[in-house]
């Protein structure tokens, strides 16, 4: 473990023990913390979890990160309801949050029955309104205020999709909402005088800890109860999550625990972070490949807790291109004769080294780069230094990856996605604190430096050897990657028939 890890865990470990007595409705809040965004904005803090005397200054120290796995599974045991409820004709939730879901609606047409399955997200009717006794009087709600910005496209698709009959209803968590502004005002002047106790803390002290930390209270307080409301109205089965690292997920899938119903988190993304996966808190976390189930092990999770079901969106890797070449060509002002590569970069971040990788491909093939930059929607600045570079803007992965002839990669799921597409991947990597090292057996197909990885690329496109051994490599990484023989949207559906029946 990385002195950054070991103090980071540490740092948590102390958090969690400080507030463990603000507690509501029997839970101990801080459990239910998105902890890394309280440090936010505190550049000072972050730079000294570089330092090795740091622990120094906490009350407890860890000596492997596996020990806030192992808290936490404690805490989760304490507050599961055993055995879990076996409730085949139940409804089963599919909770959004942040689009961190990403079902394709096919999957839901093809593997659910629509009666028996809710959708369910953030944002919805904030006003005031007095609880319901029945759940069938829960209909046709009006998106007055949505927080991912997405309500008035989701509503439209909701009208047609649910017209034919072929998608699931949709519940926002606002509909089930009580005043909880008086135990919030109390659990804030308790929090406030554990607070004034660590004056000098590193963390506490700061302004911007106190700011996340009280708007996240009340974000807890206020999602035990929604989902406390929602979980008594509805004959639920199974909870499905995209993830358990933020408190509306987490919240909801303890008092899903509580009341003995199992919940499943898929996974959004590779772990390219520990500090982004773990701990872990759902029955079972629905993994991509052996990757995961081995690294989660190793922190310190049971292994009945962790599965292989791929993801029903890779499922598209598999389906029949919606372009032809000609097509894709056309549509972005490509020339056709020469080959195509993709670049995946997240707007500036890296960019000296992107640049360079450039220079060095242009230099030596005569190709059309392609860069499709997450999450801006403008061309990206490389585009308009280098000629032979075109920014692809709103176009889906999968319309893509058919039509390109490798793909340039920062540690990002794209990688996955690339290698599932049948498609050669080259990853620029970063050492960074708490790395899972996720690309690390694709060997000299990731290197640190920018012009090494040129060296790769230009070898790749101009030596049939290297081909072979790209493939070989692929196939190799896959097969413990993600080992997924049969479409993910139907092991999906086979995993929460398992749970439930």
């Amino acid at each position: 473990m990385d002195i950054f890890s070991k103090n980071y865990w540490s740092l948590y470990i102390n958090f969690l023990n400080d507030f463990e007595d603000i507690k509501y409705k029997g839970f101990s809040i801080p459990y239910l913390y998105h902890f890394r965004s309280l440090l936010k904005g505190n550049e000072k803090l972050w730079d000294s979890l570089y330092n090795q005397a740091f622990t120094a200054k906490l009350p407890r120290s860890i000596t492997e990160n596996r020990e806030i796995q192992i808290v936490f599974n404690e805490f989760v045991q304490s507050h599961t309801n055993e055995p879990l409820e076996r409730n085949k004709n139940g409804i089963v939730i599919f909770h959004d949050v942040y689009n961190l879901l990403k079902l394709p609606q096919k999957t839901f047409i093809k593997y659910f029955n629509s009666s028996q399955v809710m959708r369910l997200y953030e944002g919805g009717n904030r006003r005031k309104t007095k609880r319901r006794t029945k759940a069938k009087s829960y209909q046709n709600i009006r998106v007055i205020n949505d927080r991912d910005g997405n309500g008035a496209k989701r509503m439209k698709d909701n009208k047609k999709a649910n017209a034919a009959g072929s998608i699931p209803s949709v519940k926002y968590f606002s509909e089930f909402s009580v005043d909880t502004r008086k135990a919030v005002e109390n659990l804030t002047r308790k929090a406030n005088s554990i607070i004034k106790k660590h004056h000098n803390h590193p963390l506490y002290s700061q302004e911007s800890f106190k700011k996340v930390f009280f708007l996240q209270l009340s974000k807890i307080v206020n999602r035990i109860e929604e989902s406390a409301n929602l979980l008594e109205l509805f004959p639920v089965s199974c909870i499905v999550v995209p993830s358990t690292h933020y408190p509306e997920c987490r919240t909801l899938a303890l008092v899903a625990a509580e009341k003995g119903i199992p919940t499943i988190c898929m996974q959004h993304g590779i772990i390219s972070s520990e500090h982004g996966y773990l701990p872990k808190v759902a029955t079972v976390d629905a993994v991509y490949g052996q990757f995961e189930v081995d690294w989660f092990k190793e922190k310190g999770a049971a292994d009945e807790t962790v599965e292989v079901i791929g993801h029903p969106r890779f499922d598209q890797a598999f389906e029949k291109p919606r372009f032809s070449r000609l097509q894709f060509n056309e549509k972005f002002g490509l020339a056709p004769n020469k080959k195509n590569l993709l670049i995946i970069v997240r707007g500036n971040k890296d960019i000296d080294s992107w640049r360079l990788f450039i220079k060095k491909i242009s230099k030596k093939l005569d190709i059309n780069i392609l860069i499709k930059d997450y999450p801006n929607k403008r061309p990206h600045p490389l585009s308009k230094e280098f000629p032979s570079v075109h920014s692809l803007l709103n176009v889906d992965l999968y319309d893509i990856l058919p039509n390109v002839d490798g793909v340039v990669s920062y540690p990002s799921t794209v990688g996955l996605e690339a290698m599932l597409a049948g498609k050669p991947i080259f990853i620029l990597n970063m050492d960074f604190p708490g790395s899972a090292g996720y690309y690390n057996r694709l060997g000299e197909l990731s290197q640190n430096d920018a012009n090494q990885l040129g060296d790769i690329v230009i070898k790749y496109f101009g030596k049939e050897q290297m081909i072979r051994k790209a493939q070989k490599v692929t196939k190799d990484f896959l097969s413990y990657a993600y080992p997924v023989p049969a479409l993910s949207g139907k092991r999906l559906r086979k995993l929460i028939n398992r749970l439930t029946s």
